[in-house]
């Protein structure tokens, strides 16, 4: 089913022209850097994939400047600052439940559901007001490095160490890639979700290693099976702090090293040798700095065509376009280069992609389902309010915060649209609109260059809803859907009506939030 026919089943279509592209016309453009001053258009389609969507102040601000200066702004520096805790649960510990007497054991338990809503509810707030693209990059590494919360009947991520995995992946996001699979792999959160804290010598675990090469770093195929057995051999004996009564020589939530649980053993991990330790130089910073991290090195050194164009493609299908089956695998491969030639740092391989000629090809946009992510904060942020609890929007729309479904994510692509996920969008659109009241609709209106112009204001607001152009008879429509039969020219008496514009306002954005490419980015 193409996109034209997915969105026909779930909104009824009329003769007006409301899909933006019926097939996607042949991409010319690579990954030459774009150097004509960016448009409205341009910035707005930037912030929509590499953000959360742009308000309309902060893309006016930017028009004229270049993809560089733009991107460069955008991706923020390696120092942004923390964000505040999300409160003292953070660093709260209990007891290991499952000794504990009933009623102590529920308790506990609930308090992981309570302090997950507060989790997910505290990173959508800084996703709405994230003016760069830190958190989207953020949340980019943490459905790649996946840690699910809830992941089995009985057992969940603790949300304190999800907290402190995020803060990791946020730090690392655009920095030395193999520096990131390091810190991830001595996580707390993916230490305990992939097993590493039973991965002991002589019962070896071997999911974190398998994981590392199929999923994170090589993809399928350009690993052996000796080589998951010997980095499950490399990998042993770390744990995870989870509870008081538990140890937690580093702290809580710490990941600490049981000397006694690793194999000191001598090691060949693709064709490379790691050499056996003594009891003298078994400790937690010479495992982590001379195995765990060597073991590392030589997944790049050994693998480093295979592991940029895998990590290259994961960019372009996240960023750019998700159909698996139509990626460009030369461009991937000009990107990959860019990637490997650059040590594997992130900045490079995200800058290069960010300001190409493919990113902002008009084929490019409109072409990407809106994830929930980008649905419920891009929504806030261009209307300029605030959903309530939005994790349960999130949720309804089969995208729980800091919660995949498996260990490789989301899929993400057409499966974010269905006919149960299609109504709640609706749902959460029509919601806010009658909550705009009519000062906050005269706002939007005036954010607007000429907006005492119907036709200009129409496709000003066209603009900044929709990713692509639209036809003049669709502008007609809308136009008409504002003025409800009064003639254009009155446009300009009835915004000195606050009551009346902001009841036309929002005909509007109603009218436009049902069209099928309000779903696309």
């Amino acid at each position: 089913m193409n996109r034209r026919d997915l969105f026909s089943n779930l909104v009824r279509m009329s003769s007006r022209d409301l899909s933006p592209v019926e097939t996607m016309p042949v991409v010319l453009a690579g990954l030459t850097e774009r150097t004509l001053p960016l448009t409205l258009e341009d910035v707005l389609h930037l912030y929509r994939r590499v953000g959360f969507s742009a308000t309309m102040a902060q893309a006016k601000s930017l028009v004229g400047k270049t993809a560089v200066e733009v991107v460069d702004a955008l991706l923020g520096s390696d120092t942004e600052p923390d964000h505040p805790s999300p409160g003292a649960w953070v660093d709260v510990a209990t007891e290991n439940p499952a000794g504990a007497d009933l009623q102590t054991r529920n308790a506990i338990e609930a308090s992981w559901y309570t302090y997950h809503a507060l989790l997910s509810n505290w990173w959508l707030g800084h996703m709405k007001a994230d003016t760069k693209a830190v958190e989207k990059l953020s949340l980019f590494w943490m459905s790649h490095w996946v840690s699910e919360f809830s992941f089995d009947a009985e057992t969940v991520t603790l949300p304190q160490a999800l907290y402190r995995q995020y803060k990791v992946l946020r730090k690392g996001r655009l920095g030395d890639m193999k520096q990131m699979a390091l810190d991830v792999t001595v996580d707390n959160a993916m230490v305990w979700y992939l097993g590493g804290h039973f991965n002991e010598s002589g019962k070896p675990n071997e999911n974190y290693g398998r994981e590392l090469l199929e999923l994170f770093t090589t993809g399928i195929g350009w690993y052996t099976e000796g080589d998951v057995k010997e980095a499950s051999r490399v990998l042993t004996g770390w744990k995870a702090s989870r509870y008081s009564d538990e140890p937690s020589p580093n702290g809580i939530y710490n990941t600490w090293f049981a000397a006694a649980k690793h194999d000191t053993g001598a090691k060949q991990f693709m064709g490379q040798p790691i050499p056996a330790r003594t009891a003298d130089n078994n400790t937690e910073y010479q495992v982590k700095n001379e195995e765990v991290f060597e073991l590392i090195k030589i997944i790049f050194e050994e693998r480093p065509i295979e592991l940029s164009r895998f990590i290259a493609e994961k960019f372009y299908r996240y960023f750019v376009y998700s159909s698996k089956g139509d990626v460009d695998v030369a461009f991937v491969a000009e990107l990959a280069t860019v990637f490997a030639a650059s040590g594997f740092q992130l900045r490079a391989l995200a800058r290069a992609l960010f300001t190409s000629e493919r990113f902002f090809d008009q084929a490019m946009r409109g072409v990407q389902i809106k994830t929930p992510f980008e649905f419920v904060v891009g929504v806030q942020r261009q209307l300029g309010l605030d959903a309530a609890d939005p994790m349960s929007w999130m949720a309804k729309m089969d995208q729980n915060v800091m919660d995949p479904p498996n260990v490789a994510g989301w899929p993400g692509y057409r499966s974010w649209i269905s006919t149960n996920t299609y109504p709640v969008r609706r749902q959460l659109t029509d919601l806010m609109i009658r909550q705009m009241t009519d000062a906050q609709a005269v706002t939007f209106i005036k954010q607007f260059d000429d907006h005492t112009d119907v036709r200009k204001f129409v496709r000003g607001v066209i603009a900044y809803l929709l990713p692509v152009s639209v036809s003049q008879a669709r502008e007609d429509f809308y136009v008409s859907a504002l003025m409800q039969s009064a003639p254009e020219y009155e446009w300009v008496n009835i915004i000195e009506s606050a009551s009346a514009a902001g009841q036309r306002l929002r005909t509007l954005i109603t009218t436009i939030s049902k069209a099928p490419d309000f779903q696309l980015c």
